[in-house]
């Protein structure tokens, strides 16, 4: 093998590294919660954990945390139990609340 056939060979390799590294699988958890989810809702899930970065447990959090801020001046998601639909969220005075949710939808209740 010639040095630039070797070179070539490892740019490759790095190449299809690089982009395997990006592409997150569901985890087992995350799976069961997509399953949960309404086909819209699942589509709409999984489009946004395409981009590099983004897990599919992170993209259900801001969501829901975007839905929630509707309702409440809450800053962030302490607790999630996604099974029964329910959020503990941190207020924006210091204090914290439990919020339910539809687990299909997303819907804050």
């Amino acid at each position: 093998m010639t040095r630039k056939h070797a070179v070539t060979l490892i740019a490759l390799c790095g190449a299809f590294l690089a982009s395997a590294a990006h592409a997150q699988v569901a985890t087992a958890l995350e799976q069961a919660e997509l399953a949960a989810l309404s086909p819209e809702k699942r589509a709409e899930v999984q489009e946004r954990a395409k981009q590099p970065g983004q897990t599919v447990s992170e993209v259900l959090q801001t969501m829901l945390l975007n839905g929630i801020k509707n309702k409440h001046k809450a800053s962030r998601i302490v607790a999630l139990d996604f099974g029964r639909g329910i959020a503990v969220v941190e207020l924006a005075d210091g204090g914290m609340t439990a919020v339910n949710f539809d687990t299909t939808t997303l819907v804050i209740k």
